[in-house]
């Protein structure tokens, strides 16, 4: 198999050498402009392509659904996984965006994890954390949940404010426990949180906000550890992420709360983002279930329940996957 580069002030010229040297159902393996001005095509004739395998059965080629997928920020294995379970199962990638998104929902569904349940009714362990960056909108995110806990579902929500180092940080929650109507109990050290916890002890949730702490500061994230489980407490930790976070300060996240227990994962605002394969990488990086996905600055409207359809929407949406 012999790849051709090929490069032209325009795309066009440089398609029309392809079909010129490598015949007209040549395979376009990639484009990219160069400086200083012009485009980079690779490609790769028909007859290559069929003796390598990669031409499907409906003539696309093999690797372009993983290769959009990575466009997007999904790792490239997974890419990869997703598309072969497309093919094995609907023996081509389907070309409708609708009939594409179903399949790569079904692949997705099967390569990655996915929590149960839905913005109605909370899956969540009874009292849960929520860790993350500085800047992701955990603490909007907390008040999200509470609200669906307390006004939805029902039930008797306790908060807990463990972000004494940004300004403002309890106050925030506090004003949003305000309009809920529960409680809210501030605490800054592993003994101030176990009293928190024994005064909130009647009710049926309780949250608890933490501060984002610097990238290298490693004694906070040990402290944190300890404040959340040395207390002999059962405690979720859920990582928030942003959406539009690059892929390597992604993984970095992801590395640094490890230490935190995490069991489950919130992908945030993903009404800022312009690509979403930070969430498959983000569960991967974590290996804890996708929980909940936050659209907007709305409480608790933009939450919604994580789900393989809705990020095969999200994937698939996009101009270059249609």
């Amino acid at each position: 198999m012999t790849v051709q580069t090929y490069r032209a002030p325009k795309y066009e010229q440089a398609l029309e050498r392809i079909k010129s040297e490598l015949g007209p159902g040549a395979v376009i393996l990639s484009t990219r402009a160069v400086s200083p001005r012009g485009v980079e095509v690779r490609a790769l004739s028909e007859i290559d392509a069929q003796e390598k395998g990669l031409l499907l059965a409906d003539g696309s080629f093999r690797g372009s659904l993983a290769r959009k997928l990575e466009s997007q920020g999904v790792p490239h294995a997974t890419a990869a996984a997703l598309e072969d379970r497309v093919c094995e199962r609907d023996g081509a990638v389907p070309r409708h965006p609708r009939m594409l998104a179903e399949s790569v929902a079904r692949a997705l569904g099967e390569e990655l994890h996915f929590a149960a349940g839905d913005p109605g009714c909370l899956q969540l362990p009874r009292i849960t954390a929520l860790v993350g960056p500085t800047g992701v909108g955990k603490t909007t995110t907390l008040a999200k949940l509470a609200a669906v806990a307390a006004l939805v579902d029902g039930e008797r929500v306790g908060l807990v404010s463990l972000d004494q180092y940004r300004i403002g940080g309890a106050e925030q929650l506090q004003h949003y426990a305000d309009l809920i109507g529960i409680p809210m109990v501030p605490a800054d050290d592993a003994a101030s949180l176990s009293r928190a916890l024994d005064r909130l002890a009647d009710a049926d949730r309780i949250l608890i906000d933490t501060a984002g702490r610097a990238p290298k500061d490693f004694h906070a994230f040990g402290q944190l550890a300890h404040f959340l489980h040395d207390g002999g407490r059962s405690i979720g930790v859920q990582l928030c992420v942003a959406t539009a976070t690059p892929a390597r300060e992604l993984e970095a996240v992801v590395e640094r709360h490890l230490r935190l227990g995490v069991t489950g994962v919130i992908a945030t605002k993903l009404d800022e983002a312009v690509t979403f394969g930070s969430i498959a990488r983000a569960q991967i990086s974590a290996n804890a279930p996708l929980t909940y996905f936050t659209t907007g600055q709305r409480v608790p409207e933009d939450l919604t329940a994580a789900s393989a359809d809705h990020l095969a929407m999200l994937l698939c949406q996009r101009e270059e996957m249609q």
